[in-house]
């Protein structure tokens, strides 16, 4: 469902500008259009323009009449993708980065920004960098295509070639946008969030290395684990944060040990392998040493005979609830009938599957996690570990 009557292919920014002049929101020259003299005004209105419309014409095709049009003007990729006009994919990207005046749209809060100084130039309240030649759009874009594209595998590159694969790829319609669109939502909600413990931390928000390697870092944990939860974020930018500094860091030990593959040292590898989001293969290899240094910090925090891994740093979520009968049935059994919290005769009518490691907590829907408790202990139990729980009742009933 199209939001226009027709597409902008190019010279949208001077139509917008004109419009603002004549509604005096902007000033040409030092004037607004309103201080403008009687005959001023009607040179200005008479003057005549002259559009080019055409009929029923791809999106491929919008793409190629933009580009020859803009040979002699720099215009770059993404700007060029974006005079795609009113397709989902474009629509999608541009409404999440940025409202659009014509539409009022809700744009993702990462993205907040405010006028300042005599230029009321913008500052981002989440990011260290602005959105000047659609630099925010464009990693957007990269973002998307993996969730579009590449949705079991998401940690990986997005070339701008297939970037505009995807723009001109017509079955990526509305329906599949609203399917996608949380996704993609989610991702920048977990950006946002480190933001805010950037800024907790250090002066800015997001640099675009932050950026870029946050996203990898996320992607992996999809990849790896599914559906998982950050309990505490700060903790999490924390280790993140630290093992970043260290792999950049020019006096650390990474600036002494050479990547073979690069002939770089690792320090530098790191710094251009994250610079560089249309490459998966070093895409992968920096996201490789971020986990590794990540895991190497819990270590240090944990004590003698623990392990330590990034996955100590989130929860993750079993996608099966419940049990199945056949699990429950073999594992009262295997309990000989007797509830695993109170070690009394129980029977089938009043039993329930509990999770030994609630399910909250991370803990998976499989016969090793089950235990058969009794229903009223189970829904007093809420989202506390099974031994946890146990000891709970043991103090109550001392009490």
């Amino acid at each position: 469902m199209t939001k226009f009557e027709y597409d902008s292919i190019d010279g949208g920014h001077r139509k917008r500008s004109l419009w603002s002049w004549l509604n005096d929101e902007i000033e040409l020259y030092g004037k607004y259009f309103s201080q403008l003299s009687e005959e001023e005004k009607n040179r200005v209105l008479d003057t005549q323009l002259t559009f080019d419309i055409y009929n029923k014409i791809s999106t491929k095709e919008k793409g190629y009449i933009f580009r020859t049009l803009n040979k002699t003007t720099d215009v770059n990729f993404i700007e060029m993708v974006n005079a795609f006009g009113d397709i989902p994919i474009a629509n999608f990207i541009r409404e999440t980065v940025r409202r659009i005046k014509q539409i009022d749209n809700q744009y993702h809060d990462l993205f907040t920004f405010y006028f300042c100084g005599k230029k009321q130039e913008p500052k981002y309240q989440w990011l260290s960098f602005d959105n000047d030649r659609l630099k925010q759009d464009h990693a957007v874009a990269r973002i998307a295509y993996r969730y579009f594209m590449h949705s079991d595998e998401l940690l990986g590159g997005a070339s701008d070639s297939q970037i505009e694969e995807m723009y001109q790829d017509e079955s990526i319609t509305d329906a599949k946008v609203s399917s996608i669109s949380p996704k993609v939502k989610k991702h920048l909600d977990f950006l946002r969030i480190m933001a805010d413990c950037r800024k907790e931390r250090f002066k800015n928000g997001l640099t675009q290395h932050d950026f870029k390697a946050l996203s990898y870092l996320y992607f992996y944990l999809l990849d790896t684990y599914g559906s998982f939860e950050i309990d505490d974020s700060d903790k999490f930018f924390k280790v993140y944060a630290e093992a970043n500094t260290k792999l950049m860091n020019q006096d650390d030990k990474y600036a002494k040990i050479i990547h073979k593959d690069s002939g770089y040292t690792v320090n530098v590898m790191y710094k251009k392998y994250i610079a560089a989001p249309w490459d998966t293969k070093k895409i992968k290899t920096a996201t490789t040493y971020l986990i590794g240094e990540m895991g190497e910090l819990r270590m240090g925090e944990l004590r003698m005979g623990e392990m330590g891994d990034i996955d100590d740093l989130i929860k993750t979520k079993d996608p099966k609830r419940n049990f199945t009968v056949a699990e429950k049935e073999a594992k009262l059994a295997a309990q000989k009938f007797k509830c695993a919290i109170d070690g009394k005769s129980l029977k089938w009518e009043d039993a329930h599957a509990a999770h030994i490691i609630a399910h909250k907590n991370g803990g998976r829907t499989v016969y090793s996690n089950l235990a058969m408790v009794r229903a009223c202990y189970n829904t007093e139990m809420g989202s506390m570990d099974l031994n946890e729980y146990k000891v709970y009742k043991k103090l109550m009933n001392a009490a």
